[in-house]
């Protein structure tokens, strides 16, 4: 068992060194005070003086700034159990001088015998996991550097860990407490990267040295040495405090040294888990249940059913139109769109299910309109599906879903620029004019296409209604995908109509084998319900085969990419949330089709990188914001993606909250459970109801992301409604049935597994019952 941290104070060096050690591990703080004024750089130094203060160690130092500014500044640093120590800070400004803002940073340097920066693990939530190295050319993919700092509102965890496992010991970094108050941040601010703000959010950061160290580092106000959610050159910026001669900071800091960590992934469990009680972190309190929620959700995608008649298109297609806008309620454009942000049949399974709790036909003959255009019109003979219809020209479109949407509105490149402003436009303009001659659709695109008409067959049958055609059409599929799985297991991450994987452009369908084959993580929910359906063992061995690649290749060495299909910039295939969500299920699904215990640890063990990326505090909003109107709470939301960082949260988890209960009842992990009722019921903040309409037309609305920090490419004025021009406490003005579909799925799924969406009826029933067995 490893010796638990101790406090040295190392008098040798220039100044006094105070000098955390656990073994042969260490922190050290030689030079842990760095002192800015607005407008000349900062100063850094070590401790005037050291003493030891009741089993404690006070460091002290005053600090002369160029503009007359004196400041003084004392750390306590304290045992606080085996594995950490506690820093207490106080400044306070002695002399004032002629600048506008003062900053305080906090480095410590970490050290872990004979580990190289090569080797070294990072977690930044939401923004940093391993290396973020998924095209395999060993640099960090999206900033190109591993010195990488992450504003409080965009710290899920407010935490910062490195990890070598060349000693298995995790250092991090933390606050004690979450900020609590924020002001706005103006055009004029982002643009000069350096200003003065009231504000509590501070950073924490990485950066590691050419002799195999890792500094640990703190700044308060924040400050972020590169940051693409200003600006996709990465150009930093950061806040100063507004300096006047009473001005004191209290700040308090966590520093984990933890010993025999088994891998990352453990190691980020147990710094989130521990970050959870630290910040007290308590299940969300809605003004809306979660069956009202489904109510007013599965009411709300009523309003956008549509069905062209014969006169208007031979076809009669129908679907649910699900891009509108949520202050008025229009409809944006008629595609109709199968899977990812436009999911039809999971729309429609959610309605048909309505249709029957709720015992209305016409929900469920709408519901079965959807599907049956679908498996009519919409695949061809060797099992592929195609992704977007066009009921207008009756006609198949190919180009590829998401972002580029844009890009096919416009008429030129200066249309392109005034949609989504010009760094995104110089980005994606080259990628966007290859891609319009690519035909093909993505796997999760089909798989999510055909997964939900596979549980729809499944409901309609259980109920005396025999769809046939539905089953024949996902059992095509089935062949689709024995046929194109490569013999170790995996998919490619989009094809050709003719089934050839699409490779071209990388930057879309991915550089690495890795990022290319992330295709894999989507088929095995497909694959085990046609086993459940049919019997054929070539499903359920498909499904290990598959869910073998993906343990070897995304699990096992964390490195989990390609859930979204779509990016701001940079790459397609990248580290998003619900890349991790898809092999949480597909590994739950290919446990509980195969009894395979390793199935199960793995499930597991994505369902704890997933929980990673969830929200353990309420980001203060700043006032006279949507979110602070609306009484946002930030608690239980995840980050989308690391481009975007924490600064984005989106709806996805909705989908997958009774799958994380499942894997927490079957697995007896009581922790997991509780980050799922966080999610369920912390993601309802953002639905509008009757009683807080949040400025929305309608109850059930939900915009598919809101904005806890900011994220803009330029500050440009755009046409396009995303995020693009999109500041913090706004939501993203972007809204789809998908959403309230995905929330149906997932509180449904707790209902029809469990008898109950109720979590302490949850709680009570998996985990006592498991208690008063055992």
């Amino acid at each position: 068992m490893a010796l638990p941290v101790s406090i040295d104070i190392d008098r040798h060096a220039q100044h006094p060194a105070v000098v955390l050690r656990r073994g042969e591990d260490t922190v050290e703080l030689a030079t842990p005070i760095i002192v800015a004024v607005l407008g000349h750089d900062p100063v850094r130094t070590g401790y005037a003086t050291v003493d030891d203060d009741d089993g404690s160690v006070r460091g002290q130092a005053r600090i002369e700034l160029a503009d007359g500014t004196v400041v003084s500044v004392t750390d306590l640093v304290s045992v606080a159990g085996d594995s950490a120590v506690r820093i207490d800070r106080r400044v306070s400004v002695v002399e004032l001088g002629s600048a506008p803002g003062l900053q305080v940073r906090l480095e410590g340097v970490a050290r872990a015998p004979g580990t190289a920066e090569s080797e070294w693990q990072y977690y930044l939530p939401c923004t940093l996991y391993n290396r973020n190295d998924g095209d395999e050319d060993g640099v960090e993919d999206y900033h190109g550097s591993y010195a990488q700092d992450l504003r409080d509102d965009k710290n899920g965890a407010l935490a910062a860990l490195a990890r070598s496992p060349k000693t298995a010991t995790a250092f991090s970094i933390a606050r004690t407490t979450a900020p609590t108050f924020d002001t706005a941040i103006t055009a004029e601010d982002i643009q000069a990267r350096s200003f003065v703000q009231s504000t509590d959010i501070g950073s924490l950061g990485l950066a590691p040295g050419a002799d195999g160290s890792v500094t640990l580092r703190a700044s308060f106000p924040f400050a972020e040495e590169r940051s693409f959610s200003l600006d996709m050159a990465g150009t930093g910026w950061e806040a100063f405090a507004p300096l006047s001669a009473d001005l004191t900071m209290d700040l308090s800091y966590e520093v984990r040294v933890e010993s025999g960590t088994p891998d990352l992934t453990e190691a980020i469990w147990a710094l989130h888990q521990h970050q959870r009680r630290q910040l007290g972190t308590r299940r969300p309190s809605p003004d809306v249940t979660l069956d009202e929620s489904v109510e007013h959700r599965q009411l709300l995608t009523q309003l956008n059913y549509r069905r062209w008649s014969k006169e208007e298109n031979a076809k009669e297609p129908a679907g649910y139109l699900v891009h509108f806008s949520p202050r008025t309620g229009a409809v944006q454009g008629s595609l109709i769109e199968f899977g990812f942000s436009g999911d039809q049949t999971l729309v429609a399974w959610a309605q048909l299910a309505y249709g029957y709790r709720r015992g209305v036909r016409l929900y469920r003959d709408r519901a079965r309109s959807v599907i049956d255009f679908f498996v009519r019109h919409c695949q061809l003979d060797n099992g592929f599906s195609q992704g977007i219809y066009d009921p207008i020209h009756d006609r198949f479109t190919y180009w590829f879903t998401g972002i580029l949407m844009p890009f096919q509105y416009a008429e030129d490149e200066e249309d392109v620029r005034r949609f989504v402003g010009r760094q995104m436009a110089e980005a994606l303009t080259p990628i966007a004019r290859e891609l319009r001659e690519v035909e093909g659709n993505y796997m999760r695109t089909m798989c999510e296409s055909f997964y939900p008409i596979l549980l729809a067959y499944e409901l309609d049958a259980a109920n005396g209604a025999i769809n046939d055609h539905w089953l024949a059409a996902g059992s095509r599929f089935g062949e689709f995908l024995l046929r194109s799985q490569a013999d170790d297991g995996s998919w490619f991450r989009a094809y050709e109509p003719t089934g050839e994987g699409l490779t071209s452009p990388a930057a879309w369908f991915g550089s690495s084998y890795a990022e290319q084959k992330s295709g894999t993580i989507f088929p095995i929910p497909v694959l085990t319900t046609l086993y459940r359906l049919t019997g054929d063992e070539r499903y359920r061995l498909a499904a290990e085969r598959a869910a073998d690649f993906i343990i070897a290749t995304y699990v096992e060495p964390t490195v989990y990419m390609g859930g979204l299909n779509d990016t701001t910039h940079v790459k397609s295939v990248k580290t998003d949330a619900v890349g991790v969500m898809f092999v949480m299920r597909s590994l739950l699904m290919a446990h509980e089709a195969t009894s395979r215990r390793s199935y199960l640890d793995a499930a597991v063990a994505s369902a704890k990188i997933l929980s990673s990326w969830v929200y353990l505090w309420d980001v203060p909003m700043p006032a006279g914001s949507l979110l602070a109107e609306a009484g946002f709470r930030s608690t239980g939301w995840a980050g989308c993606d690391v481009i975007a960082s924490g600064s984005y949260l989106d709806n996805e988890f909705l989908e997958f909250t009774a799958d994380l209960v499942r894997i927490a009842d079957l697995a007896d992990e009581p922790a997991l459970f509780d980050i799922a009722e966080l999610v369920e019921y912390g993601m309802q903040y953002a639905l509008s109801t009757p009683e807080n309409d949040h400025g929305y037309v309608a109850p059930g609305i939900q915009c598919e992301g809101i904005l806890t920090s900011y994220w803009v490419s330029a500050p440009d004025t755009t046409a396009f409604s995303g995020a693009v021009n999109k500041v913090k406490g706004d939501d993203n003005d972007t809204c789809n049935a998908l959403t309230n579909a995905q929330a149906a799925y997932g509180i449904y799924g707790l209902v029809d597994t469990y008898g109950t969406s109720d979590f302490a009826q949850l709680r009570s029933r998996i985990f006592e019952r498991k208690a008063a067995s055992a």
